[in-house]
């Protein structure tokens, strides 16, 4: 996923009969992006949206900034109900929606030491719905440089579950590769395969949700500290965000300016081969002591192993894994399974199909 900038004309907006001040933000309308509010979507959905920005008023502030942000109803992770289930208690789960920042982007650039503020701009963005029973309300702001919020638009998303009473949570990870322009350089092209997963959420975030220049501290570390592992850009390794291999000095290392070494922010996940989990015994891991029981069999297997580390990762091989949230959690340790459902088969610059990868975690 990546921001795209370009001129566009007024031409290609679908239902421009609002009044507009001088800055205007719409939704491009087609059968290919989302513009507007939808329901029964499936788990791990993939959508896209696109978005015109123009500014009218050339003596007036330039066009500054772009905040994106998505709101959990309820909250991301998925739940574990009581037994028996009368005894839920509901303000649990309605009364805690989830903020996140998916992108905050300054649109100014510096020219030979000079400002330089776009006219207009187009902005895809291509994004993964939830896959726990719930709504989320996507809202695009638009803010000018004297960071006044000018104009803004939303969709509400909803996706519901008939497993929600299960035990295990699981989904079908579909990371879509968008395209990256036929003049983008192969590391910006490589790049794009790079995903960052929050596995018990169920989210692939970009890049630029996860390492923002510039960004406020408190959203960025926000995003940082839900990522479990990262798909490097070849897009067939995952490593813990803990790993070495991503340290300063290292090749592939994360900019160490956009994200610091620090323990606060990477999470310590451990994944192993799991050779004694096969596609055909996968789903028949029901409960979350047999998925505990498979992690324990493939780390003991594992032997010196750092467990950090796993790929090229090729398809119909199955992992089993270990997330740690911290001993600040109530649950610090959660386990699950994944299945390399399928791996990408083109490296053209068209949106293609990433990694598919098959989850199953141990609710709790």
């Amino acid at each position: 996923m990546r921001l795209y900038l370009a001129l566009m004309t007024a031409g290609l907006l679908a239902g421009c009969t609002k009044t507009y001040g001088p800055q205007r933000l719409d939704f491009v309308n087609t059968t290919r992006f989302t513009s507007s509010n939808r329901t029964g979507l499936n788990p791990a959905d993939t959508l896209a949206s696109r978005l015109y920005a123009e500014n009218n008023d050339a003596s007036g502030p330039k066009l500054g900034r772009l905040l994106v942000t998505v709101q959990y109803r309820p909250k991301r992770d998925p739940f574990l109900y009581p037994t028996p289930v009368s005894s839920i208690n509901r303000d649990l789960i309605d009364k805690n929606p989830e903020d996140f920042v998916f992108l905050d982007s300054a649109l100014v650039k510096t020219v030979s030491g000079q400002n330089v503020y776009p006219d207009n701009f187009l902005l895809t963005t291509t994004y993964g719905v939830r896959t726990t029973t719930g709504s989320e309300h996507w809202q695009y702001e638009l803010r000018n440089s004297n960071n006044d919020v000018t104009a803004s638009r939303a969709v509400d998303l909803g996706m519901r579950r008939i497993d929600s009473l299960a035990v295990y949570h699981d989904y079908l990870l579909k990371l879509v590769i968008p395209a990256v322009g036929v003049d983008a350089t192969p590391e910006i092209r490589s790049k794009s395969a790079r995903r960052f997963l929050s596995l018990y959420a169920g989210l692939a975030l970009p890049a630029y949700t996860v390492l923002r220049a510039g960004a406020p501290g408190d959203a960025q570390n926000a995003a940082q500290q839900v990522v479990d592992l990262i798909i490097l850009p070849d897009g067939l390794t995952l490593v813990s965000p803990d790993s070495p291999t991503l340290s300063s000095g290292s090749t592939p290392a994360l900019n160490s300016t956009r994200w610091p070494n620090t323990a606060a922010n990477r999470r310590a996940t451990l994944i192993y081969p799991a050779p004694n989990i096969t596609t055909a015994t996968f789903t028949s891991q029901l409960t979350a002591a047999a998925i505990q029981a498979a992690y324990t069999t493939a780390a003991g297997s594992a032997g010196s192993a750092t467990g950090k580390l796993v790929g090229p990762v090729g398809a119909n091989q199955v992992y089993a894994f270990r997330t740690d949230e911290g001993a600040g959690a109530a649950t610090r340790y959660r386990y699950g399974l994944l299945l390399v459902v399928s791996v990408p088969t083109s490296s053209t610059t068209a949106t293609t199909a990433g990694l598919q990868l098959q989850v199953r975690m141990a609710k709790g």
